[in-house]
């Protein structure tokens, strides 16, 4: 298949690059932008949605929060490492940082959240959710 083969040398391509883009951010720096753009460090989770999709959704509960699942900040921090790490693997880092940064819309508690539909290709779904 040739995007698969497109797909793979475009990942290798991007681990063999040397910059200060995506490879430079972490969950310090998500955190911060969380802050920055609602005045609190939310939370981040990944959620698969029928049929196919796959959501980063910005949750309307804050770290610290009697809500908030994590509990320490060192568990909310390593969380959001993890999920930069996922958005990385398959190249929606920069596209959800865009999205944080452009979006109107506001979490909020018990009613609404954030959502970033991933764009995948038919073969991550299929590795993603089987």
């Amino acid at each position: 298949n040739f995007r698969a083969v497109a797909d793979r040398a475009a990942r290798e391509k991007k681990k063999q690059r040397v910059s200060d883009g995506a490879e430079s951010f972490d969950g310090y720096k998500l955190r911060d932008l969380l802050l920055s753009k609602w005045g609190k460090p939310l939370d981040v989770d990944l959620q698969r949605r029928p049929p196919r999709s796959v959501y980063c959704t910005i949750m309307p509960v804050a770290y610290g929060s009697r809500k908030c699942r994590h509990g320490t900040e060192l568990e909310y921090l390593m969380h959001l490492q993890g999920i930069v790490e996922i958005l990385d693997k398959y190249d929606n880092l920069e596209l959800f940082l865009n999205f944080i940064r452009t979006t109107n819309r506001t979490p909020l508690g018990g009613t609404d959240s954030v959502p970033f539909l991933m764009a995948l290709s038919d073969d991550e779904l299929d590795k993603i959710l089987g």
